[in-house]
């Protein structure tokens, strides 16, 4: 080793330097360890400082989570009450409704009504003058929503507003992809000077291409300003037509009522309409059936089981009203397409209530949803 050492003097030189730089440091250490102190306290002061910020941070988010905990506790426990008593009250209406069939439903109020009424439309309306809500205002409602060929279409216009020395003159025109195909014949009501009757007849020559989707306008001239208002409205050909409905008979709990049908398309068909009493013209139960129809000439049975009928208390006669006839899409071209019911209504035989066999109407597959209904809304 000292050989090395003899050898190399510049390691030797080197070495011999960092020794005495070593032991100077040691005994003359004052000139580095006093910055070194105050370094350390410093430091030391810092991270305590770090420390203390740092848990009151801590602190406070705990207290705010804390106390938005409870809050939302509360919040929680009003929701669960308040979901669990819409779920029992939903159970609740279920249980009552899953005692009659899909296919057969009492009429029991003017909006269910309306829900089983199909074929409607809707009024279409605005101010002459769209920044004075005050201004007369226009309004044109169809017949119904889809026509079919050979039909005459038919609508009401009707301007509320005007003042005495107005003039008025009415025209009605019936667009199909932008352009004017059939003028309107117009009629004034006479019980009501601002109502008119739009009509068009003799349409079949009239369309020009495939598009089954019109627009019926209705044209006021008020004082030599022109005003325009329309409504959409369907005109389309029929795949199928009602024949006529044959005698009702009862089956077990069920009053059936067969509809006979002539269809130009096979396949799924179905039926729907309310029963009325024929006697009050009160709307009883709504009645739907689908059958795949394989021959021109087929039938299709309502049936109206003993509960609705007795729930609504009338054995009859009725009528059946607000027919729909729809065949149902297929292949290829999975198109929704209708048939028409050319009578308004059609007398139904009715047999005493004592004459049915009084079989409540279960659903294994609905009661399980009640069940479950009822398991939510009562579960911790």
């Amino acid at each position: 080793m000292f050989n090395v050492f003899k050898n190399h003097p510049k390691i030797s030189l080197c070495l011999s330097a960092i020794l005495i730089i070593s032991i100077w440091l040691l005994t003359k250490g004052s000139a580095f360890n006093k910055p070194i102190i105050p370094f350390q306290k410093t430091f030391k002061t810092i991270k305590e400082k770090q420390l203390t910020l740092a848990s009151k941070a801590i602190e406070k988010p705990k207290t705010s989570i804390n106390k938005d905990s409870q809050d939302d506790n509360i919040n929680n426990l009003f929701y669960e009450k308040e979901a669990k008593a819409r779920l029992i009250q939903i159970s609740s209406s279920f249980a009552k409704d899953i005692i009659y069939p899909e296919n057969s439903k009492p009429i029991r109020n003017l909006d269910e009504l309306n829900k089983y009424t199909p074929n409607q439309s809707s009024a279409s309306s605005r101010a002459t003058d769209i920044k004075n809500p005050q201004s007369p205002r226009l309004s044109i409602k169809a017949s119904k929503h889809q026509y079919f060929s050979g039909e005459s279409i038919i609508a009401d216009a009707n301007i509320e507003g005007l003042s005495s020395l107005q003039s008025v003159n009415v025209s009605g025109h019936l667009l199909q992809a932008g352009k004017i195909i059939a003028n309107a014949t117009i009629q004034r009501d006479t019980d009501k000077p601002t109502s008119y009757q739009l009509s068009f007849t003799s349409l079949a020559a009239a369309v020009v291409n495939d598009s089954n989707t019109f627009r019926l306008v209705a044209q006021f001239n008020i004082d030599q300003q022109q005003y325009e208002i329309g409504t959409g409205i369907r005109y389309t050909s029929s795949v199928a037509n009602l024949n006529y409905v044959g005698e009702a008979f009862i089956n077990e709990a069920y009053l059936h009522i067969p509809i006979f049908i002539n269809t130009t398309n096979a396949g799924y068909h179905l039926v729907s309409a309310n029963l009325y009493d024929a006697k009050s013209e009160k709307p009883l139960v709504h009645l739907s059936e689908e059958k795949e129809l394989l021959s021109q000439n087929d039938f299709v049975e309502l049936k109206a089981h003993f509960s609705a009928l007795k729930a609504m208390g009338h054995e009859g006669p009725y009528e059946i009203r607000d027919i729909l006839l729809t065949r149902m899409p297929s292949r290829p071209n999975y198109v929704t397409e209708y048939g028409l019911a050319e009578k308004k209504h059609y007398s139904v035989n009715g047999f005493p209530f004592s004459d049915y066999e009084d079989i409540p109407y279960t659903d294994d597959a609905t009661q399980e949803r009640l069940e479950f209904l009822h398991q939510l809304g009562e579960s911790p």
